[in-house]
């Protein structure tokens, strides 16, 4: 027998004696692999189900940077709080000290979470559908929205709690969330008025000096003509510097153009001082807006609730530029209000897939390796306890 022959022989002996191990322990490596899988099924099946149910949202208009706002203050500490009052209210205690330790997004995934969408036609050319959770009679509006959409999701059980839950998480977002995101838009205002006033002073020393070396060339042009007789003037003629060349003109002509000039000037420094007076006004305003959802924050105020505010404030005011601004700002509160409102009313309700073939699946193969493990564990112990039988008679 050659060498070639005898390894091929001492392949087929170690196949054989690996099979004789798996059939002499065939009992322990069924049972320790169908056991802890059935087990685990059992489990699954009996455990209650969770159910879930998902809004749609549209045109809330939410960028990237205000996305991350949103879920920063929805997801807050000081958010949480109102939600755990609410919750606790509605005799909800099991989810309230559910989510008291929350400290983040991650931490109430389980719970509520969001996910923002392309427009449902993007999402079909991308082949991407997400929309798997919706009010099946609004399924053809979502359609032909061209909006980025916004699902909000809630996960719980029993299932009866769902609803209640539901209108607390809908309050919380549709009227208190909205308040946060107008008091980060007022300070967004309230920094760029800022950098406009602050631009206007920059510029104010340019333009009255230019104004000052202005009137300085026109008073000096009047002069040249007050020396001279109404017959001379006409043949005086004075260059100005235009780019890199030179041009003539009448001294007329110069006069008119400095005269003209002084007064854009003048007309530039009023209209700014106008703007700075109004920048200066809005910020007023805006102080006494921002004041009124600081004073009011830890509390349970809704963008109802400020709005009714606005209607109130404008009443006192007088500058019809300023009225001009609120009344143009509370039409856009209330298109925030109408646009807060989901596209879907009353969602199915969906029980959320345990996952019982696929986890008992990964159980059962995970098992199968650990008995095949034992079985050439316990073979080997066997056979190393005769051996030394052996050598010991």
């Amino acid at each position: 027998m050659n060498v070639q022959e005898k390894s091929h022989f001492e392949d087929e002996i170690n196949l054989m004696d690996y099979f004789r191990v798996l059939w002499k322990w065939k009992s322990l490596i069924l049972l320790g692999s169908v056991l802890p899988a059935l087990f685990v099924g059992i489990i699954l099946l009996s455990w209650p189900k969770k159910y879930r149910l998902t809004y749609v949202y549209s045109n809330l208009n939410l960028n990237d940077k205000d996305y991350e706002v949103f879920l920063n203050r929805f997801y807050g500490v000081e958010n949480i709080d109102k939600l755990v009052t609410k919750l606790e209210e509605n005799g909800l205690n099991q989810y309230a000290k559910q989510i008291k330790k929350v400290r983040g997004r991650d931490d109430l995934k389980g719970f509520i979470d969001f996910q923002t969408l392309q427009p449902y036609e993007d999402l079909i050319k991308s082949k991407n559908v997400a929309i798997t959770v919706t009010e099946p009679a609004k399924l053809g509006e979502i359609m032909q929205l061209k909006a980025p959409l916004l699902n909000m999701t809630i996960i719980a059980r029993p299932k009866e709690d769902i609803p209640i839950i539901a209108s607390v998480v809908r309050d919380n977002l549709e009227n208190l969330i909205p308040v946060y995101l107008i008091e980060e838009e007022l300070n967004t205002a309230a920094t760029e008025w800022r950098t406009k006033m602050a631009n206007i002073e920059e510029n104010k020393f340019d333009l009255e000096l230019d104004l000052k070396m202005n009137i300085s060339i026109l008073a000096k042009l009047k002069d040249i003509k007050a020396g001279t007789s109404d017959e001379n003037e006409s043949k005086i003629t004075l260059q100005f510097d235009v780019g890199s060349g030179g041009e003539y003109l009448p001294l007329g002509y110069q006069i008119q153009a400095a005269e003209s000039k002084i007064v854009q000037l003048e007309e530039n420094i009023r209209a700014d001082e106008e703007k700075y007076n109004y920048y200066k006004d809005l910020l007023t305003l805006n102080g006494k807006l921002s004041a009124e959802l600081k004073d009011k924050a830890s509390l349970h105020y809704t963008i109802q609730q400020f709005h009714s505010f606005l209607t109130n404030l404008i009443d006192g005011y007088n500058n019809k530029k300023l009225k001009g601004y609120l009344n143009s700002y509370i039409k856009k509160i209330e298109n925030k209000i109408s646009a807060s409102a989901p596209v879907t009313e009353n969602p199915e309700v969906y029980a959320v897939p345990r996952g019982t073939v696929k986890k008992t699946t990964i159980v059962f193969v995970i098992s199968l390796m650990i008995s095949i493990f034992a079985a050439f564990l316990f073979a080997g112990v066997q056979k190393s306890q005769a051996q030394a039988s052996q050598k010991a008679c």
